[in-house]
């Protein structure tokens, strides 16, 4: 039976590769809080990693859709939009005593980044911007046998912080840089609660999770208009420097994950995820304390994302080939997030990696996927914010991702 069992969870280890590199969710999701480390056989395990994610998403025929015009109407026939990004992870497994295992981790979960360039048809609702996170978590499980294998109820808190940054250029003849900054930045406290039911003995184990909502209500930062002000007319208001404190309230909203393996034959493993998260929460976010740097009049600013729900799902197969290595593949499928607004179309990625193992106390998993991002279009008149007005399309494009990590067991 032990060396069935062996035999059968070979493969985990790239699964647990392969499930955390999912990092081009919908919405802000770069694969969330992972807790698989939590299901380590050893007492105790430290695994860091990275993942690389390198979307070659470009937007066509791009057309500025404001009324009236503002200087005049803008089009441009092609815009890339850069947006390369890593996100790192460290966990620290520990066995409290008998039935009680925890679970520290570092990431940085949610996230959004995009360059866009200056001086084209996209440039007066974005140059660049992104959204950062960093998560501090405590995940713990209580186990209890039932039957062949054992039920773990778990539970779990996490500390995370937000930095969201935006630029926009004004086409107006200042004589300036013609550039403004918005800055925003909050703290917030979320917590996770599910269950799962193993048998190691053929690998079987489901868990279902559910994540709760970080409430950002206090975004508070500044944005910065200097860069729109000229000799004519900004100077002329008394006091004036452009630089306002502004305010605003978002979140990252809640989700719930059911995930599923088994051994299916000795040295083969099967496994599958399905997760949704609330992203239709995230409609129009309105910047409060935004003042024209021309007249000082309240100037309406706001993230139009209009959001729906994202669904993520996803299935593949581990194979042990030796003692030392083991390799999986998977498929997943993600439902884009955007709808009148938005480039977050359906994305499709095949991924696959290896594990290797010297001996039973270091594991190094390296993997990758190719996949793509479909086609769509985008036509936004605008909800009190005319700097979003704008049209475009996108052609099906590319997306690629490496990951790399290391487990050491003691």
């Amino acid at each position: 039976m032990n060396n069935l069992r062996r035999k059968a969870l070979l493969g985990a280890g790239c699964f647990s590769l392969l499930t955390s590199g999912v990092a081009n969710a919908g919405g802000f999701d770069r694969g969330g809080v992972n807790i698989d480390q939590l299901f380590d056989a050893a007492p105790y395990s430290f695994d860091a990693g990275v993942t690389y994610v390198s979307p070659q998403r470009k937007l066509k025929n791009v057309q500025r859709l404001d009324s009236p015009p503002n200087p005049v109407a803008l089009s441009s026939s092609s815009v890339d939009v850069g947006g390369d990004y890593a996100v790192p992870r460290i966990g620290i497994k520990a066995n409290i005593f008998e039935p009680v295992d925890c679970l520290a981790t570092y990431t940085e979960p949610y996230g959004a980044e995009s360059d866009f360039g200056m001086n084209n048809a996209y440039s007066p609702t974005a140059v660049e911007y992104f959204v950062k996170t960093n998560d501090f978590g405590l995940t713990c499980s209580y186990k209890v046998n039932v039957g062949k294998g054992s039920m773990r109820f778990i539970g779990g808190v996490s500390y995370q912080e937000v930095d969201a940054f935006l630029s926009r250029q004004t086409l107006l003849a200042f004589g300036n840089t013609g550039i403004g900054e918005f800055k925003l930045s909050d703290e917030a406290w979320g917590w996770r609660v599910g269950a799962a039911y193993e048998i190691p003995e053929i690998a079987l184990r489901g868990s279902l999770m559910y994540s709760s909502s970080y409430k950002y209500d206090e975004l508070s930062g500044t944005v910065d208009t200097t860069g729109f002000r000229g000799a004519f007319p900004a100077d002329l208001i008394p006091g004036a420097t452009g630089v306002f404190p502004v305010s605003a309230s978002a979140e990252i909203p809640q989700a719930v994950e059911l995930k599923l393996q088994s051994g299916i034959a000795p040295g083969w493993l099967a496994f599958g995820s399905i997760r949704w998260q609330e992203w239709s929460r995230l409609g129009v976010i309105p910047i409060n304390g935004v003042r024209s740097p021309v007249t000082g009049a309240p100037s309406p600013v706001s993230f139009d994302l209009l959001y729906r729900d994202g669904w993520t799902v996803s299935g593949g197969i581990a194979h042990k080939f030796s003692d030392q290595l083991s390799g999986a593949v998977s498929l997943t499928w993600d439902r884009g997030t955007s709808t009148t607004s938005g480039y977050q179309s359906d994305t499709w990625s095949v991924a696959s990696g290896i594990s290797y193992s010297p001996n039973d106390k270091i594991e190094v998993r390296l993997g990758g996927s190719i996949g793509v991002l479909t086609s769509g279009s985008s036509t936004f008149t605008g909800v009190g914010d005319t700097a979003n007005a704008i049209t475009y399309t996108y052609d099906d494009d590319l997306l690629l991702a490496g990951s790399a990590s290391v487990k050491v067991k003691f």
